[in-house]
């Protein structure tokens, strides 16, 4: 019993340390997409109670977009796992292209999610009034603007990783610089975790109308 409390807290104190070893800009990153996901956890709370009561008499056809933007979104984040591999192997031309084609889904992504917005209100589902439908609505539109966010970043990267391609001295310079590593995770944590939250939304929206 006093190995396992002792075990216990060894383990806790290296959690401590590990996270006393993150950088300023880490942690701030992580404290955000809490705040995010807080801020997420309220709306599917809201749409959940609408769904509930106006389910039966207002029935909702699911967009088929944002089954086809699922897919887009899921399949980025493994380009950007590819992504941060590279960068770490010093081929920054395989690094280039792959946040290229992170960025490209990303677009791919947005197109979808309004192309969804577009078959909910040809399905006469209209951002009016507190129903469950305005809210399918106003949660992806906010997942969209922060998603935006992530692509912006991952363009000024992908920029700043072309220019460095074809410069051997440039990309060890790069790949020795601590902060060039927290640039590429930030992304990463940022990337992966507006990933994970949309499979989350929906797979929300999906229990609530169906």
């Amino acid at each position: 019993m006093q190995q396992q409390e002792k075990t216990n807290i060894r383990e806790k104190k290296t959690t401590l340390e590990k996270m006393e070893q993150q950088h300023p800009y880490v942690m701030m990153m992580y404290l955000g997409v809490m705040g995010i996901f807080m801020a997420f956890t309220l709306l599917m709370l809201l749409f959940f109670n609408e769904s509930l009561i106006k389910s039966v008499t207002h029935p909702i056809q699911f967009p088929y977009a944002f089954f086809i933007s699922t897919v887009a979104i899921v399949s980025s984040s493994f380009f950007l796992e590819k992504a941060r591999q590279e960068f770490y192997k010093d081929n920054f031309k395989k690094l280039r292209n792959n946040l290229l084609t992170v960025f490209g889904l990303g677009i791919v992504f947005l197109s979808l999610q309004i192309i969804g917005g577009y078959e909910l209100h040809q399905n006469k589902i209209y951002l009016e009034g507190k129903t469950a439908g305005s809210y399918l609505y106003i949660i992806s539109a906010f997942h969209m603007i922060h998603l935006m966010g992530g692509l912006i970043y991952t363009a000024y990267l992908t920029n700043q990783y072309t220019d460095t391609a074809d410069d051997a001295v440039q990309v060890l310079i790069t790949v020795t610089n601590p902060y060039e590593k927290v640039k590429l995770q930030l992304l990463t944590i940022y990337w992966h975790f507006m990933d994970i939250l949309w499979v989350g939304i929906f797979i929300g929206f999906l229990i609530a109308l169906f």
